[in-house]
């Protein structure tokens, strides 16, 4: 893009563009190889996307260095100035591991984006320029790239888009990937405008000037905007509407920008005045704004007898329509935004948090909830005004209203009349609700027609409460076994002590929750019984580093099981945290059982050599995880721990503890405890940590 430097001139301040040319000129230089020109051309169409936000030197640093990252093309040690940035595009390609559509019950995966994205608005921000880049250049892509890239623009982007209201973006992409699914019917329309596009332009230059002259008389200063409706809007609204060209009293469209709500009301006033309005095509959405805090004033009238569309709006209102949440941004001057912008992610955090979202799957039905479709406006019978996607039914209406109200619910009245629970809502309806206290709570077959992600939820959710009685007596049953097998104390192990801190970590309120979890499928006995000894260790030192589980050891050239020795206690010493494949030794203790060492542990030199006995493992394969210690060496620099955190975790092994210390020279030691089954996937986790830049050194640690 030979025009890169000019376009990042017409969008932002002299000096802001400055810093800008400077970087991007330093990225030219190391951009030495045609591959690494080419993805710096990609990178700079990312950032001509999200320019129109107005955001930090950050996003744009992140755009240009993103697509180079991704190809391993960028040498990292050369940027840590900008290491803001670098963090913010590492974000994005974390995101990127996640494989919606082959890992469909990966909820926790996907929730993981969703916390990303609450953490920071600029990673979806950027995800999605990204997204509609390559959707731009998706005819150079495989056939099995296209149907994974229009999988995820549809369930994923185009719905998360909208509910961040950049319908800048989220109208591309839908033109887009309706030229990927029906290129044919894509083609016809585009002709079809075409031929009209004309005519259309006319009507459309006559109108602006004639309401730039109204807002002169008016005496309000404001600016006047045309548009023709995007392709995918119009191809829904014939197909799934049934509707034909000249119905379509919206296909062009005038916007008028003033200053002020007031204003806004005055230029409709003038406009019914001038034109004839159109009946049941006046839409007040300042009054009543959409759930993703559009606000507009819509109204359709005729001129020279063909239907026109004039919508009304302030400046703000019109940011907050193109760019959405982002459009807090361009309003830095005010306080209270960085407020507003945490309210505008509440429904984020909300997704997150809910119980009862179980899969993928659901998680996807929740971001496209109200994104293909419409809203309508229904009243209860108190004048309460309710938003609802179109083809809600009073069930929908009933679990709007609460819980408990859909749950008791027996019988609706639409307009004062008896209807079927199944009836579709129209606008202006005035719904009533009938209860009844005798009500035994929702029917299964309303999922067959309720359009709310709420409703479905809580109707799913009441099944799973009915159902909670016999899975607590299974889950029960099951922890009681386990605990048996693995010869744990189990009611030793549910001290009121730590009872608390296990139902946080699992966002459980009982213990027949607890149990109910276990019965269900949604907790297995392994976690409960490793978290309740985890816990437990912290008050009783006698049960601290045991093993749970029939391990077998072999001494003497002969395989011993526990039980062959003596019934002794086993357990891992903490200083060397042995993991199978290590050298080991056990320690005899009175009363305590074996105590299992590495052979190379330095706490030996202190134990007494007669109660020494050779150990070794056997090949039996095991599921149990280990406990192993890592001391890293690394230089003292911004984000070091997040990047071995990160490594650790895209290995898929989980940390038990992390810390650090600062030593001399600009150094520090990193001591990371992990979980891990035997030495070989300890000794591959370790080189990987070793390849991270600025890491000096990485060894086994020792707790001594």
């Amino acid at each position: 893009m030979q025009d890169f430097m000019q376009k990042i001139n017409d969008r932002v301040k002299p000096e802001e563009a400055h810093i800008i040319e400077q970087f991007y000129n330093y990225l030219k230089q190391m951009c030495t190889s045609p591959q690494a020109q080419e993805l710096l051309v990609t990178g700079e169409e990312n950032t001509v996307i999200i320019l129109p936000l107005e955001l930090d030197y950050d996003m744009v640093f992140a755009g240009l260095i993103l697509p180079l990252m991704r190809k391993n093309l960028l040498d990292l040690d050369k940027f840590l100035q900008y290491q803001s940035a670098i963090n913010l595009a590492k974000v994005v390609l974390e995101i990127e591991k996640i494989d919606i559509q082959s890992s469909k019950d990966d909820v926790a995966s996907f929730r993981s984006m969703l916390v990303a994205i609450a953490k920071d608005i600029r990673v979806i921000i950027l995800k999605l320029a990204d997204i509609l880049n390559l959707a731009r250049h998706q005819k150079s892509l495989s056939a099995t790239e296209q149907a994974k890239l229009h999988f995820e623009v549809v369930n994923i982007y185009i719905p998360l888009a909208s509910r961040l209201g950049l319908s800048y973006i989220k109208s591309e992409l839908q033109d887009l990937d309706l030229s990927y699914t029906q290129p044919n019917e894509y083609k016809r329309l585009m002709k079809i405008l075409a031929e009209e596009s004309k005519d259309r332009q006319k009507q459309m230059e006559k109108v602006e000037q004639e309401l730039r002259q109204m807002l002169v008389e008016l005496n309000i200063k404001g600016e006047i905007q045309g548009r023709i409706k995007h392709i995918s809007s119009i191809y829904n609204k014939l197909h799934q509407k049934n509707y034909t060209l000249n119905q379509l009293y919206d296909l062009t469209a005038v916007r008028v920008l003033v200053q002020t709500v007031n204003e806004c009301y005055s230029v409709l006033g003038a406009v019914h005045t001038k034109y004839l309005p159109l009946d049941g095509r006046f839409k007040d959405y300042i009054a009543r704004p959409k759930a993703n805090g559009y606000q507009s004033l819509h109204t359709s009238v005729l001129v020279d007898n063909k239907p026109i569309e004039i919508q009304i709006r302030t400046f703000e209102m019109h940011n907050h329509a193109e760019y959405g949440i982002a459009a807090h941004f361009l309003y830095k001057e005010h306080k209270n935004k960085i407020d507003e912008l945490d309210g505008k992610l509440l429904w984020i955090r909300k997704i997150i948090e809910n119980p009862n979202i179980n899969s993928s799957a659901d998680l996807i039905d929740e971001l496209k909830t109200d994104v293909y479709s419409g809203q309508i406006f229904v009243q209860t019978p108190m004048g309460k005004i309710i938003e609802l996607p179109e083809n809600s039914t009073p069930v929908d209406f009933a679990y709007s209203i609460h819980t408990n109200v859909g749950n008791s619910c027996v019988g609706a009245k639409v307009n004062g009349k008896m209807v079927p629970l199944n009836k579709t809502l129209n606008n202006a309806d005035v719904v009533e609700i009938i209860t009844s206290t005798n009500a035994k709570g929702p029917s299964k077959d309303w999922l067959n027609f309720v359009k709310t992600s709420i409703a479905k939820n809580r109707i799913n959710q009441f099944f799973k409460k009915f159902d909670k009685e016999d899975n607590i007596k299974k889950g029960k049953a099951m922890l009681e076994q386990s605990a048996k097998a693995k010869d744990v104390e189990l009611k030793k192990l549910l001290d009121d002590r730590i009872l608390p801190d296990l139902f946080t970590k699992y966002s459980l309120k009982s213990i027949d929750d607890m149990y109910a979890m276990i019965g269900c499928g949604a907790l297995t006995t392994t976690q409960i019984l490793n978290r309740l000894i985890m816990l437990y260790s912290q008050y009783d030192t006698e049960v601290k580093d045991f093993v749970f589980r029939p391990v077998e050891v072999q001494t003497n050239n002969q395989t011993s099981s526990i039980s062959e020795l003596g019934n002794m206690m086993l357990k891992y010493a903490k200083c060397c945290n042995p993991v199978p494949g290590d050298e080991i030794v056990g320690f005899i203790s009175r009363g305590r059982g074996v105590t299992i060492h590495r052979a190379d542990c330095k706490a030996l030199k202190a134990l007494d050599a007669d109660r020494l006995m050779p150990l070794s493992w056997t090949n039996k394969s095991t599921d149990e995880h280990f406990v192993a210690s890592i001391k890293l060496l690394v230089k003292n620099t911004s984000g070091m721990l997040a990047n071995v955190a990160n490594k650790i975790a895209e290995q898929k092994v989980n940390i038990t503890s992390i810390s650090s210390k600062n030593v001399k020279n600009d150094k520090t030691i990193i001591d990371v405890n992990v979980s891990i089954n035997s030495k070989q996937a300890l000794e591959d986790l370790m080189k990987k940590l070793q390849n991270i830049a600025n890491v000096f050194e990485v060894t086994r640690g020792e707790n001594i």
